[in-house]
Formats: structure tokens, C-alpha cells, sequence
């Protein structure tokens, strides 16, 4: 429950919202329960009951009496088709007010909601933006993708079952309980004994389902990071001709995800058949109970009786729609254990807080005794490498694959820190310059060009702040696709996704 309470702090912003959602929700409950007590004055008073309740307070008996005293006294007249019409605008009286509160629950809540997984799906992708390149080196893609937008919506439903549902008709349960004891106290505690038997059973199912939900999160996040590398790696699958090996591969793990969700499915399944089997049960222990108290020992009263049905009944819909969202949360706190695997983790980087701001590159960059690895037991990439670069002069890094070449310039760029040793820039030691200004000397061309789904103008541009259209077509000019550009419907203003590739 740790990782649900986590969550929940998610909603501290919007505790106004919540608490409105709250007070119409008990408001909601109220019109809901007077509306239940019209349908029983409906039946028993109006179609004929012999009972006459209007003529003086029961102080005997129990405060139902009061309250059906009051009511009656409300409905006073001689006329029965009198008394009907107006049993019959009290219950649409009701069902307006009731349905008016449900509405604004349902607004108030979906707003606090959809906010909140705004707020964690931003604070998500915050905190994958400022992570090392060092985590990325450990994380698929497909993985992070997957517990962004699949274990965040499962978030979502985590959130919808406990505000929409687990706290609405929580709210409305307690009030109907609450007329239950007023009517019967001694039935109403037969109905709540069978509560325990059937929260073990959910809690067990749920439990189950939480495990099944971690598994299939972690099967989709291989999904996902097949579908993303081998689109990406499209060519160089066509090339080999392994296009059939990796559909093959595909259709393997998409059927283990299959069997995962199905087993879940089934377990959810079961809680509805469960709940209605301990329902059925109730009722008849209830009717021959209550039956015998009507018929023998006359200690409750038959219009009494009808009530406490129709209030069971009506109890029944909203704790069958709790148990239920007592499951599907155990899907959200899956996902949930997932995000804060991320949002959890400790950032590494240096914080440019208090360091120095660098503007420009003015003399030389020196790499004094650099050894560096990838982790603690990996082999060294780089063993006490020592080369001073001057400025203006130009630099070849020659050598075998993994002799270390790129390692050597993720150092440059700050993406990684060494071992030992220090890189110098201007005889300025790195670890006093701030990231973000060293990064702003350098430019960075990757092996593997990247155009992000924007403008040609935007892609060209990026990293550059405030550049005018006359800098962004020279810089085209100087890269030979200006030609090119200009020959597209949208110029510079063109989306760059599928620009290269022309048209399937």
C-alpha cells in the first residue's frame, strides 16, 4: 500500500477539487437514500399498507419510526391519489438533486485526475531528460516508452477506480449502512459479517493480479522495445533477410503477453461471480431471518422489512463496483512500482549549481592521465590517455572498433566523468565549469544523423536559441540541401518526419 499512498500525494495540489468531489459525493449518497425511502413509502404507505404511522411518535421503538412519523406528516391528506402525486415529485425531486451531485463528482474528479497523470507524466519524462547517459546505456528504449505511456495509464485506471468508483460508492455505502442499522440493527450486522470473507477473497485475487500486472508490464516493455529497434534497424533487417525471423520472434512474444493478460483477465473474472455467489447467499439467510421476525416474533414490521430489502439490494450494485476497483488498483500500484523505479533513482550528473559559466574556447583542451570504464567491473575503454588539443588545429581519432574513439568524445561533450585524471579546457579544470556552458562550445555531429518530428527550420536551428531565418538558410547553404529545400511544397516550414524518405 506504500506505492498506492505514494500516489496518492499526487492530489495534495488539488484538495479543494477532491474535497468538493467529497461533498457531493455524501450529497449524492443523501438524495440516493431519500430516494430509496420514497420507493419504500411507495410501496408500503401509498399501495396499502395498514399501517398508520401519521397519528403519534413511536418513542418506543427506534428512530425509524421518528423519521417515517415526519415523512408521513409531510405527505398528511385524506387523499390517497393526493399523497401519490406527491411521493411521485419527491422521487424526481430526488433523482434531479442526486444526479446533479453525481455530475459534479464526476467533473471534480475527472479534473483532479487527468491533472495528476499530467503531473506524473511530466515529472516522468523530466526526470529521463536529466538522467546520465549512463542509464540509457542499461535501458531499452522500448522499456522507457512502455512505462511512460503503459504504465502511467495504468495509473490512470488505478486513479479512476479509486475516485470514480471506490470513493464515490464508499461514500454512498456508509449512508445506506447507516439507514440499515436504523431500520435493523440485528440484520444489518448479519449482512456486514459476510464482508470479511468476501474482502479475503478479493484481496487474495488482487494480490494475484498484481504479480500477473508486473509480469505483463515487463512482456510489453519487450514489445515495445522490439517494435523500436527493429523499425529503426529496418534496413539491416531487410538486408539479411530476417524479415520472417523477426515477425517469428514478434508472434512468440506477443503470444506470452497474450497468456499473461488472459490469466489476468480470468482472475478479474472471477470476483463478479464471487461477490454476486455471497450476495444470493445473504439474501436468502436475510429472508428466512427477517421473515421469521415479520411472521413470528413481529419484532420488525413488514414495511420496515421491505425497506431494509430495498436498501440491501441497493447496496449491493456500489460494493460490487468496489470490489472490483479494489482489483483493477492493484494493476495501477504495478505500474505505479514501475514509475517510481525511475522517478526514485539518484542523478549522478554534476549540478551546475555554483560552477562557472564558460562562453568560449579560446586556447587548448588537454586530457591529463584520463582512464576511464563503463562500470566499476567492466575493462578499461581508456587507460591513462594524455593529448593536448590546440585551437584551430585538426584532429583524427584513429583506431579499431571499440579502441575507444567515441568514448573519447562523450568525455569531451560531459555526457560521462573518468576514473581518474582530469580533462582541461583553457587550463580550466572541468569539474568547475558547468555542463550546460561546455556544451554550448562545442557542436556535435553523431554518426547517425537524427531529425526530430518538427519543422526542417526547427531541426536545423536546434540547440541554437533565437537564430533568424537568414543564419538557419545559411546554414543549409553551407550543408548543400538548401536546393533541395526549396523545392518542397513548405520550404523551411516542411515537417522533417519522412522528409529523407520520400513518399512510400
Amino acid at each position: 500500500m506504500k506505492i498506492f499512498f505514494r500516489i496518492l500525494k499526487f492530489a495534495v495540489p488539488y484538495k479543494l477539487t477532491v474535497f468538493i468531489a467529497f461533498l457531493s459525493s455524501i450529497l449524492f449518497g443523501l438524495f440516493n437514500t431519500f430516494s430509496l425511502w420514497i420507493v419504500g413509502t411507495l410501496i408500503g404507505t401509498i399501495m396499502g399498507s395498514e399501517n398508520d404511522v401519521s397519528s403519534k411518535i413511536d418513542t418506543s421503538n427506534s428512530l425509524i419510526n421518528n423519521i417515517e412519523f415526519y415523512f408521513n406528516q409531510l405527505l398528511d391528506s385524506s387523499n390517497q391519489l393526493e399523497k401519490l402525486k406527491l411521493v411521485c415529485m419527491f422521487l424526481f425531486f430526488s433523482f434531479v438533486m442526486k444526479n446533479i451531485f453525481y455530475y459534479i463528482n464526476w467533473v471534480c474528479l475527472s479534473f483532479a485526475e487527468l491533472k495528476i497523470i499530467q503531473d506524473i507524466r511530466n515529472n516522468l519524462y523530466s526526470k529521463v531528460q536529466n538522467l546520465p547517459l549512463s542509464f540509457f546505456d542499461k535501458k531499452k528504449p522500448g522499456e522507457l516508452l512502455s512505462i511512460t505511456l503503459n504504465d502511467v495509464n495504468a495509473i490512470t485506471v488505478a486513479f479512476n477506480k479509486t475516485f470514480q468508483v471506490f470513493f464515490h460508492e464508499f461514500v454512498n455505502m456508509v449512508i445506506i449502512i447507516i439507514m440499515l442499522f436504523l431500520i435493523s440493527p440485528e440484520l444489518t450486522f448479519l449482512v456486514l459479517f459476510t464482508i470479511p470473507a468476501s474482502a479475503f477473497i478479493i484481496v487474495k485475487i488482487g494480490q494475484s493480479i498484481r504479480r500477473k500486472a508486473m509480469r505483463a508490464s515487463f512482456k510489453i516493455a519487450d514489445i515495445s522495445s522490439i517494435i523500436s529497434e527493429k523499425i529503426s534497424g529496418i534496413k539491416i533487417v531487410k538486408a539479411f533477410n530476417m524479415t520472417k525471423n523477426e515477425i517469428e520472434k514478434f508472434y512468440i512474444n506477443n503470444l506470452n503477453f497474450f497468456k499473461l493478460q488472459f490469466n489476468q483477465r480470468k482472475l478479474i473474472g472471477l470476483t463478479s461471480p464471487i461477490n454476486d455467489i455471497i450476495g444470493v447467499s445473504l439474501a436468502c439467510i436475510l429472508l428466512w431471518n427477517g421473515g421469521q421476525q415479520v411472521l413470528i416474533a413481529q419484532s420488525i414490521s413488514s414495511d420496515d422489512f421491505m425497506r431494509f430489502i430495498i436498501f440491501l439490494f441497493a447496496l449491493l450494485q456500489p460494493a460490487r463496483k468496489l470490489g472490483l476497483s479494489l482489483v483493477s488498483v492493484q494493476s495501477g500500484i504495478a505500474g505505479g512500482q514501475r514509475v517510481f523505479s525511475i522517478l526514485d533513482l539518484k542523478l549522478k550528473e554534476k549540478t551546475d549549481l555554483g560552477l562557472d559559466n564558460k562562453k568560449t574556447f579560446n586556447d587548448s583542451i588537454e586530457f591529463k592521465n584520463i582512464s576511464f570504464r563503463y562500470n566499476s567491473s567492466g575493462r578499461e575503454i581508456l587507460k591513462d590517455i594524455n593529448v593536448k588539443i590546440k585551437k584551430g588545429q585538426k584532429v583524427a581519432l584513429v583506431g579499431t572498433s571499440g579502441a575507444g574513439k567515441t568514448t573519447f568524445a562523450n568525455l569531451l561533450m560531459d555526457f560521462y566523468y573518468p576514473v581518474s585524471g582530469n580533462i582541461l579546457i583553457d587550463n580550466k579544470d572541468y569539474n568547475s565549469i558547468s555542463t550546460k556552458s561546455l556544451r554550448n562550445i562545442f557542436g556535435l555531429v553523431p554518426q547517425e544523423p537524427i531529425l526530430f518530428n518538427d519543422t526542417i527550420k526547427n531541426n536545423i536551428s536546434y540547440g541554437s536559441q533565437g537564430d533568424d531565418l537568414k543564419s538557419i538558410i545559411n546554414a543549409a547553404e553551407h550543408a548543400n540541401i538548401k536546393k533541395y529545400i526549396e523545392t518542397l511544397e513548405n520550404g523551411f516550414d516542411t515537417i522533417s518526419w519522412g522528409w529523407a524518405g520520400g513518399e512510400v
